[in-house]
């Protein structure tokens, strides 16, 4: 602000005030609606490659799936229910060393086999290196 003529500032009214607070919230409400917007087209971009890749990804026996519930987690890794995408089959699942998210999809890759904490015999395993990609929900 410039002084006055005498040294002192002048006063600003409530009404300027209360006007610039606006005018930042309006401001920053159209920041963050920008960047969840282009947030958004990224992903769509992402999906929309990873369905033209798919039949490729499916020949090197990586499949899509999404985690709808997990069920327990440890240090050594987590159990899961995913949704395979192909099918829509749902499928008890062990990822070996990872902590899953509800809702991510995943491309995966791995292996079918006997689960001892259900006597679940189609137990889909996953190691480490088999979450080829994560995807968010």
């Amino acid at each position: 602000m410039i002084p006055l003529a005498d040294g002192t500032l002048p006063s600003v009214p409530g009404p300027l005030l209360g006007a610039a607070a606006m005018l930042l919230a309006i401001l920053a409400v159209r920041r963050r609606r920008r960047r969840e917007r282009l947030r958004h087209i990224a992903r769509a971009e992402a999906w929309a490659c990873l369905q033209r890749d798919l039949p490729a990804l499916r020949a090197q026996g990586v499949h899509l799936a999404q985690v709808t519930r997990v069920y327990q987690r440890a240090r050594t890794g987590s159990k899961a229910i995913v949704v395979w995408h192909d099918t829509g089959t749902a499928q008890d699942t062990w990822f070996e060393g990872r902590q899953v998210r509800p809702g991510a999809y995943l491309l995966l890759r791995g292996n079918t086999g006997y689960g001892p904490h259900n006597r679940n015999p189609k137990v889909f395993y996953v190691e480490p290196r088999g979450v080829v990609q994560e995807l968010s929900g």
